[in-house]
């Protein structure tokens, strides 16, 4: 590594001289980059003598200009950059076909890395048959048989399509010049630039030139340290540089910079060249890496106005219209998982509103937003693919209008649910004119024209006025117009590849981030960013370089994924050229690092992050960085924390008040601290700080559940008046055994969103397997019911039959995931079935079945045609409105009623011995209370029925008088807790599996941390006690039919 110093003059100073020794001559400097050229061109220009007649290309456009007679007369067309992928995946495909990529991923996957290897091995000059001849050997690779095929095929695919590429350019380049010298070749003074990649293809090219020019000169230093075998430096190491005088250059002072973190690395940037006090258009920025530092600039820029070029651009991806763009794909490719394009609705890239009038004529709902469209997609599970919304939709609106023509006739009015019927068809004709956009097959110039009309239709930036002029655009809009450009011209790509939507989806996102929008050219009056291998061509005098640490700088030293080394090396040892190893990666990264900040000449600030904030690691500076830490010529060092030190420049609002909050202590104004500052500027936070606090404090607060005493009498649902509304026996329950949850739920009405979309259980739930088993029940029974029969060995095909309806019902609305899935789910719910007929066959013996899902206490809205109407139960001298749906009721052979409700869950659940269960378990009791009451008959025993493979049809049966009396003290103590305003939250949360029926254990996500620290809370003795407090820990929750 050269020392801070550089031993030559700077490419800027080479070219000056180059210009003072062939003033009248046509110049053509050979650059990397398109950027670097105008990065020189920019110095030259602001050089006081000014030159004329100097124009900078990369080698590929010198040799397209060279060789465009040629081009002319082939009558062959370009093959796009973009093309080569698509055409790679086309042949991959066809080898796929004959079983000839056993063991290795599909086409999709290997495109890429397959067109990457073709292109390596033109540009390189690999002739087809020394390709061929190596792929026969037996240590071939078994990836490099598969690039050899490809590149028979690509060749032949040129051919037969009339097309060139890249190397074939370069070769008719180099032939034009050997052949007869053009004159404008004969006339320039040519020289290149050390860092220029050279394969063989290139290299004869520019041999070619160097033979026929006027004058050939190397633009670097004069004894190049160890440059990689394919640069300039190392091809053309005998080349001379410009003649005349060159004043070495210096690197006058380094700053040394560490952070936590990225973004604080780019804010000490930032601060430092807003305190430097110097010219913007003398500021070059380097990044080490892309991501994050071109994004973090780039905001950082815009935030505190500080002008920017960005040489490389933004990547597409950075972007709305680009995210938005690769949201879409990410769907399609994900087989249409729903949790993606939820994720899309919530995000806000995807717009509806456009759309909205023209749906609102067909579904009369243009007035939902995107984010509750996805909380609409999010309340139902769909099957897999593309045709499992309009299957799941579809099914939800047919119950709605069931429902509607259900109520219409009663002569009631369904508006609330004409209103859902409308938003639904709104959400389905939306997926619609999604899935519109997804061919199920089609070629890469449909996806990409359908990929303009996703764009169109639904991206999140409109497209700017055409008069508006490109430097008044905004990012967005940019970014909207170019990637509007880059599709259009994919879609007339001269490429023939056909593949399912997904496919192409997989290799349009692939195209889209490689794809970057508004790359600038040095400006006057702005800071330019580069990447720091292109640093130092344009002579500005300060230098900064973010991503100094090891993790950013270094380059994996990895073979290449279908070229191995070993390949290489016998295809070189057959070849005029070589092939450049992977395992020398490392290095040349290194080499080109080096060079960047040899060629610079002025002040140098490096930065690199010593922790990583996402991660929680340490980060550690590279060797490069240390190296240079060391120099003598380091003026100042400094570790950049969260907050700024000094009289530094703040940057936002935060910082600055962070800062003076920070130093009032020193400065005698005061002990104000940051969070004191926090609270000022964000009120709420306050309050949320004072809610932790007491959550953390000794005693039982409101936050843990206990409101003011009295505060709230009409919380209690045993007053003296007429009931506001009737209670349920699952509502009880959970007030018993978790007051908070009841709070919650019932009190403050907080319901976690139920999106089963975004689940991951399995299809046959218990909640499902729960709701086929009770329809299939209630049917059964109701046609033997009908016909005056009692369940028999004989009804099993009815049984099966009834079974096989509710099932067909289910997965109508929710497919299951596969046949294996649905079969295996079939069987299971029929063992059950038949576990249910005989015993219902011996029960049915001495028992008569009356009622089945026989409901009482509900409004018109909810009531059926043969349930029970309003009634109340006495509690300890005051009464309760109870509602609730009852599974079965049985004549006893005594004539009492029994009463049943239908468990799928384990018998081992309920606690035999203490049936009640401190109130966890009400419903047997209350259901019995309630039936007997409304028949004026007496119910003899009541209780649980589990008829399954697992319980074997065990019940299990109380005798309801027997505990009437510790029901209503147990209902009088919820009261009290009720009037009382005491909800208080159990100090074995985590224990208590309510919290994880219906996903309220999603708003806790600590619940154990909130347990242990209940446990040592002291709960006032003055308020009532919950009947759960002090019981064991709840067993698990069973599953039945709601109610």
């Amino acid at each position: 590594m050269p020392a801070v110093s550089a031993s030559s003059a700077s490419p800027g100073a080479q070219l000056r001289a180059l210009c003072r020794a062939h003033p009248h001559a046509p110049k053509v400097v050979l650059v990397p980059r398109t950027q670097i050229g105008r990065a020189l061109e920019d110095a030259l220009a602001r050089d006081a003598d000014g030159w004329a007649g100097v124009s900078t290309r990369i080698v590929r456009h010198h040799a397209e200009q060279v060789a465009q007679p040629r081009i002319l007369a082939s009558g062959r067309r370009e093959l796009p950059v973009g093309g080569r992928s698509f055409l790679a995946a086309r042949l991959l495909k066809q080898l796929q076909r004959q079983g000839r990529l056993d063991g290795l991923p599909g086409p999709r996957q290997l495109a890429d890395t397959v067109a990457e290897a073709i292109e390596t091995l033109r540009r390189n000059g690999a002739p087809l048959a020394d390709v061929q001849a190596r792929a026969q050997t037996e240590d071939a690779s078994a990836t490099f048989r598969v690039v050899a095929d490809c590149y028979e095929g690509y060749l032949d695919a040129l051919d037969a399509h009339g097309l060139y590429d890249d190397a074939q350019v370069l070769r008719w380049a180099a032939e034009s010049v050997r052949e007869a010298t053009p004159p404008a070749v004969e006339a320039s003074v040519v020289a290149v630039c050390d860092a220029v990649d050279l394969p063989e293809e290139a290299q004869q090219f520019v041999r070619a030139v160097r033979a026929g020019a006027e004058a050939f000169y190397r633009i670097g230093r004069p004894q190049p340290e160890a440059p990689p075998p394919q640069t300039a430096a190392a091809r053309f190491v005998d080349a001379p540089l410009p003649p005349g005088e060159t004043a070495n250059g210096t690197v006058q002072e380094v700053h040394v910079r560490r952070a936590v973190g990225s973004a604080k690395e780019v804010d000490a940037l930032v601060r430092d060249l807003l305190d430097a006090d110097v010219p913007f258009d003398e500021v070059e920025i380097a990044v080490a890496g892309e991501q994050p530092y071109v994004s973090l600039i780039a905001d950082r820029a815009a935030r505190v106005g500080l002008p920017v070029s960005i040489a490389t651009g933004v990547s597409a991806g950075q972007t709305r219209t680009g995210t938005a763009l690769l949201a879409f794909l990410e769907w399609v490719t994900e087989d249409f998982d729903p949790a993606v394009l939820i994720r899309m609705l919530r995000s806000g890239h995807l717009r509806i509103d456009r759309m909205r009038s023209e749906m609102e004529n067909e579904t009369g709902a243009g007035s939902l937003e995107a984010h509750e469209v996805a909380t609409l997609l999010a309340a139902r599970r769909y099957e897999p693919g593309r045709d499992g919304y309009a299957k799941a939709l579809g099914a939800a609106i047919g119950e709605l209008e069931d429902r509607i023509a259900e109520l219409e006739e009663q002569g009631l009015e369904p508006e609330r649910d004409r209103e859902r019927r409308r938003a639904l068809r709104f959400v389905a004709r939306l997926v619609e004119a999604l899935l519109d956009l997804v061919p199920r097959e089609a070629s890469v110039q449909e996806m990409a024209a359908r990929a303009q009309r996703f764009v169109e239709r639904f991206g999140p930036v409109d497209p700017p006025p055409e008069d508006k002029p490109e430097a008044e655009r905004t990012l967005d809009e940019a970014g909207r117009t170019v990637l509007w450009q880059r599709l259009d011209r994919l879609a007339r790509v001269p490429v023939d590849y056909e593949a399912s939507g997904p496919q192409l989806a997989a290799l349009l996102r692939r195209w889209l981030e490689g794809q970057y929008v508004r790359a600038e050219h040095p400006r006057p009056g702005t800071a330019h960013v580069v990447p720091l291998e292109s640093a130092g061509y344009g002579a500005r005098s300060h230098l900064y370089v973010v991503g100094m640490d090891s993790d950013t700088l270094s380059t994996a030293a990895v073979e290449g994924a279908m070229l191995r080394d070993p390949d290489r090396r016998a295809l070189s040892d057959s070849m005029d050229g070589e092939l450049p190893e992977r395992r020398s990666a490392s290095d040349e990264a290194q080499w080109h690092h080096e060079q960047a900040l040899a060629r610079h000449t002025g002040v140098l600030s490096l930065y690199t992050r010593i922790f990583d904030l996402d991660s929680g690691e340490e980060r550690y500076p590279s060797p490069l960085f240390l190296r240079l830490a060391e120099a003598p010529t380091v003026e100042s060092e400094r570790t950049e924390g969260i907050v700024p030190t000094g009289e530094r420049t703040r940057l936002n609002d935060m910082e600055a008040w962070l800062t003076a909050f920070r130093n009032r202590g020193g400065e005698g104004r005061g002990t104000g601290t940051a969070r004191d500052a926090l609270s000022d500027c964000y009120p709420w936070l306050r309050r949320g700080e004072d809610a932790r606090q007491a959550r953390q404090s000794d005693a039982y607060t409101a936050h843990d559940g206990l409101l003011e005493a009295g505060t709230y009498p009409e919380l209690d649902f045993l007053r003296d008046r007429e009931n506001g509304g009737p209670m349920s026996a699952g509502r009880l329950e959970t007030f018993a055994e978790t007051p908070y949850l009841y709070f919650l739920k019932y009190v403050l009405g907080v319901e976690p969103l139920d999106e089963p979309a975004l689940d991951d259980e399995p299809w046959l739930n218990a909640l499902r397997r729960g709701s086929i088993l009770h329809a299939t029940f209630e049917a059964f029974m109701t046609t033997l019911r009908e016909r005056d029969e009692r369940p028999a060995a004989e009804h099993e095909p009815l049984l099966e039959d009834t079974l096989q309806a509710a099932f067909k019902a289910e997965t109508e609305q929710v497919a299951p995931p596969s046949d294996v899935v649905e079969e295996a789910a079939f069987r299971r719910l029929r063992a059950d079935a038949l576990v249910f007929l005989r015993a219902e066959t011996a029960h049915c013996r001495t028992h008569a079945p009356l009622y089945h899902e026989v409901g009482f206490g509900y409004g018109p809205y909810r009531r059926q045609e043969e349930d029970f109407g309003a009634v109340t139960i006495p509690v300890e001298g005051r009464e309760m409105s109870l509602r609730g749906r009852i599974d079965r009721v049985d004549r006893r052979p005594d004539g009492t009623l029994a009463v049943w409700d239908y468990k799928t869950g384990r018998a081992s659940s309920f606690e035999e011995g203490d049936p009640v269960a401190d109130g966890a378990q009400l419903q047997w009791a209350l259901y019995a209370y309630a039936l007997s009451t409304l028949t004026d008959e007496t119910v003899g025993t009541s209780g649980y029925y589990f008829p399954t493979t697992r319980e074997r049809g065990t019940r299990l049966a109380f005798d309801p008088g027997r505990y009437r009396t510790e029901v209503e003290r147990l209902l009088d103590r919820l009261s009290s807790l009720a009037a009382s305003g005491s909800f208080p939250m159990h100090p074995r949360a985590r224990y208590l599996n309510a919290w994880r029926y219906r996903g309220y254990d999603r708003l806790f996500r600590h619940l154990a941390a909130r347990s242990t620290a209940l446990q040592a809370k002291a709960y006032p003795d003055e308020r009532p006690t919950p009947p759960s407090f002090g019981s064991p820990p709840a067993a698990p929750p069973v599953v039945s039919h709601p109610h």
